[in-house]
């Protein structure tokens, strides 16, 4: 799981890189490196990060989070959601194929349509005994 003492900086070679591991990653600044380059955040790994925004991200059914710490819901899960009122969500960030593991995620928001964010409230809800 993520150490924040043990975190590097924020690698310099963002647009490059596929797999990241104990860094900082500001996603929009990730996101930013990578259209510079050409491409996209898809097929990406991150292990032990601590992913940052302040953003919205949009997962793709082919994401996948680990051991994940999503972040502060102030008591409450559903606050880590947003429903897109629309057939689309513009401005969030795609997550494409990317894998995050033992990542904490600190000032991002997840957004998609109402299946998605109910299963995922349901994974995040501790079932009571």
């Amino acid at each position: 799981m993520y150490d924040l003492d043990n975190t590097d900086p924020v690698p310099h070679d963002l647009g490059t890189r596929l797999v990241f591991e104990k860094e900082r990653i500001p996603l929009a600044q990730l996101v930013d490196a990578l259209e510079a380059a050409g491409q996209t955040l898809t097929g990406r790994r991150f292990v032990d990060c601590v992913i940052h925004g302040p953003c919205v991200v949009m997962p793709a059914t082919e994401t996948k989070f680990d051991n994940c710490n999503l972040g502060d819901v102030a008591g409450d899960v559903r606050n880590l959601f947003l429903r897109s009122a629309g057939p689309m969500v513009i401005g969030a960030i795609p997550l494409n194929d990317s894998h995050f593991d033992g990542c904490i995620f600190m000032g991002v928001g997840f957004a998609g349509h109402d299946d998605f964010v109910n299963a995922f409230i349901d994974i995040l809800t501790p079932t009571k005994a």
